[in-house]
C-alpha cells in the first residue's frame, strides 16, 4: 500500500478549516447582509404604510373626481344628444318651410304675371276711352261753339 508522506493529512487538515472558515465568513457575510437588509425592508415597510396614510384620501379624491367626472360626462353625453335631436328638428323644420316658402314665391310670381297682365290691358283700355272721351268732348266742343255762334 501506499502511504503517504506526513505532510498531506496535515495540509489536507489546514486546508478543510480555511476552506471551513471561508463558509463561515460567507455565513457570516450573509447573516449581516440579510440583517442590513430586513432593516431596510422594515424602514421600507414603515415609509410604504406612511405613503398609504397620506396617498389614502388622495385616491379617495381622485375616485370621487372620476365618478364626478363619469357623472358629468353622462350628463353631457344626454345634452348633446338632446341638442343633436333638436337641430334635427329644426333643420327639417326649416327645410319644410323653406319649401312652402318657395311653392308660395311661385304662386306669387304667377299671381303677379296675371296681374301685371291685367293691369297693362286695363291701361291700355283706359287711354283708349280717353282718347275716346277727348274725341267726343271735342266733338261736343266743336258741337257747342257752333250752336253758340248761330245764337249770336
Amino acid at each position: 500500500m501506499s502511504t503517504l508522506p506526513g505532510w498531506v493529512g496535515p495540509t489536507i487538515a489546514v486546508a478543510l478549516v480555511v476552506i471551513a472558515l471561508g463558509f463561515v465568513a460567507i455565513v457570516g457575510a450573509l447573516l449581516l447582509a440579510g440583517r442590513r437588509v430586513g432593516a431596510e425592508a422594515s424602514s421600507l415597510a414603515r415609509e410604504v404604510a406612511e405613503l398609504r396614510r397620506e396617498l389614502g384620501p388622495t385616491i379617495q379624491a381622485v375616485n370621487k373626481l372620476a365618478s364626478t367626472g363619469e357623472d358629468l360626462g353622462g350628463r353631457l353625453k344626454t345634452e348633446v344628444e338632446s341638442l343633436l335631436e333638436l337641430s334635427q328638428r329644426l333643420r327639417h323644420g326649416v327645410s319644410r318651410g323653406a319649401k312652402r316658402v318657395e311653392g308660395r314665391l311661385e304662386d306669387l310670381d304667377a299671381l303677379y304675371e296675371v296681374v301685371s297682365t291685367e293691369v297693362e290691358d286695363t291701361a291700355l283700355d283706359v287711354a283708349a276711352k280717353l282718347r275716346a272721351f277727348r274725341t267726343g268732348t271735342s266733338a261736343l266742343a266743336r258741337i257747342k261753339r257752333m250752336l253758340t255762334r248761330g245764337r249770336r
